[in-house]
């Protein structure tokens, strides 16, 4: 638990992922917007999106906490992007898995403004 809520410092595992987040956002972003919203290649993405997104917000909000809060608060508000990255792996599985997809999503807001 303790790497999770300090998963800035918390060792090469971790800054791995966040390094490798960067090549999967890279790589599924388009493949989600480019396939057909209701294939299989969409849901992978989707899904991949929905890890990547996740892992790559909350190790890079912590490294914004090291450097921009005090660090007699640091623990309370990094316990807080626990939970705020826990609310978004939720948000954005429930988007990918029973809803129009993270690219369906985005398909969305460009269609929006087109009209």
């Amino acid at each position: 638990m303790n790497k999770l809520i300090f998963a800035d410092s918390a060792g090469p595992t971790w800054q791995k992922l966040y390094n490798n987040s960067h090549f999967a956002l890279a790589a599924l972003l388009p493949a989600s917007l480019v396939s057909p919203q209701d294939g299989a290649i969409a849901k992978v993405a989707d899904v991949g999106l929905a890890a990547a997104i996740t892992v790559h917000n909350h190790v890079a909000l912590n490294y914004v906490i090291s450097d921009y809060v005090p660090r007699g608060i640091q623990a309370p508000v990094r316990v807080g992007v626990v939970g705020l990255s826990a609310l978004t792996a939720l948000g954005l599985a429930k988007l990918a898995l029973g809803g129009p997809g993270i690219g369906g999503a985005v398909k969305e807001l460009w269609r929006s403004k087109k009209e």
